[in-house]
């Protein structure tokens, strides 16, 4: 009788430690990451070193930078990136740093042949770090439309048409 209480007591302490170690995230040694002394600062730094990475075209650099739902793999996301335009300048209008997990850079960015309205741009701290949070936008470029000039952001969810479209490109 002892012996079976021993068994089971040695069972409820080994399930304990168990427990304990799921719910302290595998020894509790992992700290969750502080965000910088300057969010706001960090998150236009990021903003900036993309924008630079795209005006020069360093896709791995973009690609570190950023974060992109609307694809299930990297290659149909590098392929997608490699077929935008190249942008030739950029400049931030705006930086609504009242949540300092998600931070909205607002810019302007100039391609050759035109130059777009405003978008606002996500920055979120992730991992101890920001990264532009990627998302479709439609601004309505004919010049001609009631509603030249605006921009809409369309809901999160993978794309699969995108996807599709960039999984097997030659670039």
């Amino acid at each position: 009788m002892k012996i079976a209480l021993r068994k089971k007591l040695a069972c409820l302490v080994v399930l304990g430690g168990i427990l304990t170690v799921i719910a302290t995230g595998f020894g509790g040694d992992k700290e969750p990451y502080k965000l910088p002394d300057k969010p706001k600062e960090a998150a236009v730094s990021t903003f900036s070193e993309y924008m630079n990475a795209s005006m020069s075209r360093d896709y791995d650099k973009m690609l570190s930078l950023s974060d992109d739902y609307r694809f299930k793999t990297e290659r149909a996301r590098l392929n997608f990136v490699k077929a935008q335009g190249t942008p030739i300048d950029y400049r931030i209008v705006s930086v609504d740093d009242s949540d300092p997990s998600k931070i909205v850079v607002s810019s302007i960015t100039k391609y050759e042949d035109m130059e777009l309205p405003p978008i606002k741009h996500i920055l979120a701290f992730e991992e101890g770090k920001y990264k532009l949070q990627m998302r479709n936008v439609v601004v309505n470029m004919i010049p001609s439309s009631p509603d030249y000039k605006t921009v809409e952001y369309e809901p999160e969810k993978v794309d699969d048409s995108l996807e599709d479209n960039f999984n097997f490109s030659n670039f």
